[in-house]
């Protein structure tokens, strides 16, 4: 494929993908009855380092093996012989439907504002779950349109989202700090801890952690199009890095803004409405200021998704370069026209689409697939930074002459470090959020673990057992 997609593009791509402070606008209720502002603010920087870690460990690898796989291209270069084809496809299958549940969590946005907006203006409407339904899967057309038809030939397309959802963080952010009054005491932002959930403190501030990770998903974004930088081997380490540093920033600032504007925090927890709407009629004392973030917020959502749909089509290429995949003669195939892989991207949109059905079916079991995204790609993070660890740190897999390295002493501490963290951060991530356990306060990650595992296990003695082989350093004497 063209190499079109310049350094700041890239890093422009990955911010658009986690756009820490909206998603943090768009949870911080479900943080705010797990814990509270303490839990928010501090769960923030814990959850920060965990993910600047893995940026750390994932661009030392890409420095020296840029390839749209990624991650499991790097743990298929890392394992024993023995394990390494097992290994690097279940890592495959778990980064590739990831990026299936971020790209379900960010098209179910739109559905919730474009009603939010309506309902301002037209009170007596009521929403029905074919609205959201019909929101989800046109907003998922159009963009799939534009990536299949323009993205490729448009790259700065990034660069522009990146500009816009900056300003919207500066306009939200300001108009939050100037306009919010009365303001919430130093000691509400800074110390209050509230924990609704029914478990132990402990427990409830670790499992609050999701919405705090969830602000970062996406970092691995530059791995995927790695092939479609002209310097992958410091541009990629570069975005990721960058993605994570600018989407603390942003959020944390974000965070702090949200938490002094919100002068009665059981108004808050009660609120029913679309929350970050509600928070910025409140916060900046002005429904139609309010209304147009809204309406800023569906833009910014078209760039947000186009990244998206974007990465998890490479990686769905990437799998069938390397046979992983059933008809993976099909979706490896670029168009010579278009310049991108027509049948991946269709493919993804195609699962999208069917996801948008549980929209239809139960609320639960979508907000389980969405929140499914994190621990998906968290467990995909941990494969091959363990292997690094397993491996020593070898200079015959991290030359010493790499673009981007850590010192050796420093590559230890972060290595285990993005091992130790995200492997807590899975275990705490499958506890259901609020005791005692009803079907509808029930986590259902674990199914949605389950169902991923049903369908890698059935693909791989079907097809990839036979077909698939992912990267190998070769050593001749």
């Amino acid at each position: 494929m063209k190499k079109s997609i310049g350094a700041v593009t890239m890093i422009s791509l990955c911010f658009n993908i986690c756009n820490s402070w909206a998603g943090l606008s768009a949870s911080s209720q479900i943080a705010l009855i797990q814990g509270g502002p303490a839990t928010l603010l501090y769960g923030m920087m814990i959850t920060a380092s965990a993910y600047m870690a893995i940026a750390l460990s994932m661009g030392e690898l890409a420095s020296v093996y840029p390839t749209a796989g990624g991650q499991y291209h790097f743990v298929s270069i890392l394992a024993p012989k023995r394990f390494n084809r097992g290994l690097s496809y279940t890592c495959g299958i778990l980064a590739n439907l990831s990026w299936i549940a971020i790209g379900a969590a960010i098209i179910v946005i739109p559905s919730q504002q474009i009603p939010a907006i309506v309902t301002y203006y037209h009170p007596e409407f009521v929403l029905q779950k074919w609205h959201a339904f019909l929101i989800y899967e046109s907003f998922g057309f159009i963009v799939v349109l534009y990536n299949v038809l323009a993205l490729k030939k448009l790259p700065r397309t990034h660069d522009i989202g990146f500009a816009t959802t900056i300003i919207m963080f500066i306009i939200s952010t300001l108009g939050l700090f100037i306009r919010s009054s009365p303001k919430a005491s130093h000691t509400f932002v800074w110390t209050t801890f509230s924990n609704s959930t029914g478990w132990p403190d402990g427990v409830c501030f670790l499992t609050a952690l999701l919405t705090t990770s969830f602000i970062f998903a996406g970092l691995d974004a530059a791995l995927h199009m790695a092939e479609e930088a002209p310097n992958p081997r410091t541009s990629v380490p570069l975005a990721g890095v960058s993605a994570i540093g600018i989407g603390f920033i942003t959020a944390f600032t974000f965070g702090i803004a949200i938490l002094y504007s919100i002068s009665d925090f059981d108004e808050v927890l009660a609120i029913e409405g679309y929350l970050p709407f509600e928070i910025n009629r409140v916060g900046l004392r002005s429904d139609a200021g309010a209304v147009g973030l809204l309406i800023a917020g569906v833009i910014m959502t078209f760039f947000v998704l186009n990244a998206v749909i974007q990465t998890a089509s490479r990686i769905t290429w990437a799998l069938a370069r390397d046979n992983a995949l059933v008809f993976s003669g099909l979706f490896r195939q670029i168009h010579p026209t278009l310049e991108v892989p027509v049948s991946s991207i269709l493919v993804v949109w195609g699962v999208l689409a069917a996801c948008g059905l549980l929209i239809l079916a139960s609320d639960t079991a979508f907000n389980a697939l969405v929140s499914s995204c994190v621990t998906l790609q968290l467990l995909s993070f941990i494969m091959p930074t363990a292997l690094v660890l397993y491996q020593r740190r070898s200079t015959t897999y991290l030359p010493r002459n790499r673009a981007f390295g850590l010192p050796n002493w420093a590559g230890w501490i972060i290595n285990v470090w993005a091992v130790c963290m995200p492997s807590i951060l899975c275990i705490f991530f499958l506890f259901p959020a609020f005791v005692p356990v009803t079907a509808e306060s029930m986590n259902y990650n674990v199914v949605i673990l389950g169902i991923a595992a049903f369908f890698g296990t059935v693909n791989w003695f079907c097809y990839a057992r036979k077909h698939y082989q992912g990267p190998r350093i070769v050593f001749h004497d």
